[in-house]
């Protein structure tokens, strides 16, 4: 049996260590910790994409209620990130040469959706920023 876990830890690379390393912004968190943000902040999120999904069939109703919560488990899952390999390493992962104008057009998207919904309080400019919104988080995530 022992064999066999060697066998398997040897072909399967340990991600853990790899991702999780000491990060200067939140040093003293252990492994522990971080998986436990990590995990509060995924379910945060789950939980704010499937009450958003709730109210896709009322979009043109109630698009202001589906779009924060979209929002807001956009923000929850990318929190969960931050929380396992540390907000500083995360921030140095959005912010490479290669990931930047995808970075930069998220967060874009991520506000103007929230400020058209909250501040201009704009339907139809709300429902096209979470459409960007939607289209930039599936290119991030490929």
């Amino acid at each position: 049996m022992s064999s066999e876990g060697s066998a398997y830890n040897s072909w399967i690379p340990n991600v853990w260590n790899n991702a999780v390393q000491e990060d200067p912004w939140l040093p003293a968190m252990t492994k522990q910790q971080r998986l436990m943000g990590f995990m509060a902040c995924l379910l945060g999120g789950w939980l704010c994409f499937g009450l958003s999904f709730i109210y896709l069939p009322f979009i043109l109703i109630k698009a202001r209620k589906y779009v924060l919560l979209f929002s807001l488990g956009s923000v929850f899952t990318l929190g969960s990130f931050s929380m396992l390999w540390g907000p500083w390493n995360h921030l140095m992962h959005l912010i490479k040469r290669n990931r930047l104008p995808f970075t930069v057009s998220y967060f874009s998207t991520l506000f103007l959706t929230i400020y058209t919904a909250m501040v201009m309080k704009n339907t139809i400019l709300t429902i096209l920023c979470s459409a960007a919104q939607f289209c930039c988080s599936v290119v991030v995530c490929v």
